[in-house]
């Protein structure tokens, strides 16, 4: 059943129409719902009109969410892994302190998007314009900022590994060391 253009007026609306047709929204209308702590993993969102949606605290994960529409949506400490945001509108959207890893953002617009405090690893911004973004406090790694057709004007520091991460890798291999040294002198 298509869902182009049908309009859902409740969450539990969304969740009935799950139950009976499978993880297939595309092109659904669900702008201005209150979809906070909702988790979306696994799913056809292509071109869901979600402008205006809360979408705090969710968890959006694995899902196609392609030329999706998020305009002004609250997403403020949502989760998103391995999303397929490709061409998607997050105009004037809400993404304080969200939590992004793996996600394509290739020629997404997030013009005046607000991604304080947020954290973003391994995200492809191709093409993305992130004109007048807000990223104070936030930080990134494995993010590309010269491939996107406009870097936020202040780009997100780095993500630094924990001060603890050198010490316990050395003694990793200080303890491989020992171990392959005493199974030498066993087998000897």
């Amino acid at each position: 059943m298509s869902m182009e253009g049908r309009k859902f007026e409740s969450r539990q609306e969304i969740m009935e129409t799950l139950k009976e047709n499978g993880r297939d929204l595309a092109g659904a209308d669900l702008s201005g719902l209150d979809l906070s702590q909702i988790k979306l993993a696994g799913m056809n969102l292509k071109g869901v009109d979600l402008h205006g949606a809360n979408l705090s605290h969710a968890l959006l994960a694995g899902a196609d969410m392609s030329e999706m529409n998020l305009a002004n949506a609250d997403l403020s400490e949502a989760r998103i892994f391995g999303a397929n945001l490709h061409s998607a509108n997050l105009r004037g959207a809400n993404l304080h302190a969200a939590k992004m890893a793996g996600a394509d953002l290739h020629d997404a617009d997030l013009t005046g998007a607000d991604l304080s405090q947020s954290r973003m690893m391994g995200i492809n911004v191709e093409g993305a314009d992130f004109t007048d973004a807000i990223t104070s406090e936030a930080r990134a790694a494995g993010v590309a900022w010269d491939e996107a057709k406009v870097a936020p004007a202040e780009l997100p520091a780095s993500i630094q590994p924990p001060r603890w991460l050198p010490l316990l890798v050395l003694g990793v291999i200080v303890g491989l060391f020992f171990l392959f040294r005493r199974r030498k002198a066993q087998e000897a």
